[in-house]
C-alpha cells in the first residue's frame, strides 16, 4: 500500500496537507487510535525538521505499508545557488554546539551533508557524532530499502552510541539527545540513503512490534 506523493516546499499548505495524510493512511491500514497517533509523531517530527531545511532543497514525502510495517520515505534533491551552497560547506567548525539541537537537527545535518558531499556541511562536534551511524560497505546488502545503497542508519547509529557513551563524552551527550527524541524512541529504524541522483530518507516503524 502506498500514499499519494506530497511535493515539500515552504508552502504551510503543503506542510500541513501531508501532516494530514498521515493520520488517514493510518487508519486504511486499520491501526489503533495509539498507533495512528505514533505515526503521526514520527510524521510531525519529519516535517519539523523539513522545515529547517526548506531553502536548502526540493522533495517529497510518501509512505508505504507491508502488512504491520510503515515506511516515512523523504526523497530530497538539492537546489541551492553558489552562494548559499558556499555558506553550507563554510559553517565554522569551532563551535561545540550541536548537541542542543537535538536528535532530529543532527539527522537533519546528516541529510544536508550526504547532499552536499556527505559530512562537509557540518560542524566538527556533528562529524564526530554522525560517525556513528555510518554505514560499514560490508552492511550494506543487510540493510538495502527499496534498491537505496545506504550510508547512515538510525540501528547503526544506536548501537555505536551504546557503546561508547560511558567513556566518551561526546557519545553520551549524543545518547542523551537520542533517548529525548521522538523519532529516536518510536521509529524501529531511520535509513539515509542514496538513490540515483537523490538523497533518501526512510523512517520505519512496524506497528506488529511490541
Amino acid at each position: 500500500m502506498k500514499s499519494d506523493v506530497f511535493m515539500l516546499n515552504s508552502d504551510a499548505g503543503r506542510l500541513a496537507a501531508t501532516r494530514y495524510s498521515a493520520e488517514d493512511f493510518a487508519r486504511g491500514l486499520g491501526l489503533d487510535r495509539h498507533d495512528v497517533l505514533r505515526l503521526e509523531l514520527l510524521t510531525e517530527e519529519t516535517l519539523g525538521m523539513v522545515k529547517a531545511m526548506v531553502d536548502d532543497f526540493y522533495g517529497q514525502l510518501w509512505f508505504e505499508a507491508e502488512g504491520e510495517r510503515c515506511e516515512i520515505h523523504l526523497q530530497a534533491t538539492a537546489d541551492m545557488n553558489a552562494d548559499r551552497r558556499e555558506e553550507l560547506l563554510s559553517v565554522s567548525s569551532t563551535g561545540r554546539n550541536a548537541a542542543a539541537k537535538g536528535f532530529m537537527g543532527m539527522l537533519k545535518d546528516v541529510l544536508s551533508g550526504a547532499m552536499h558531499s556527505f559530512g562537509r556541511s557540518m560542524n566538527d562536534y556533528g562529524r564526530e557524532v554522525a560517525r556513528y551511524g555510518i554505514v560499514n560497505p560490508a552492511e550494506v546488502g543487510s540493510l538495502a530499502v527499496d534498491n537505496m545503497v545506504p550510508i547512515w542508519t538510525l540501528q547503526t547509529y544506536r548501537n555505536g552510541l551504546g557503546e561508547q557513551r560511558n567513556i566518551d563524552e561526546d557519545a553520551g551527550e549524543a545518547w542523551n539527545e537520542l533517548e529525548k527524541s521522538i523519532v529516536g524512541k518510536l521509529a524501529d529504524d531511520v535509513v539515509v540513503g542514496v538513490k540515483g541522483d537523490r538523497i533518501e530518507m526512510v523512517i520505519i516503524k512496524d506497528f506488529g512490534r511490541r
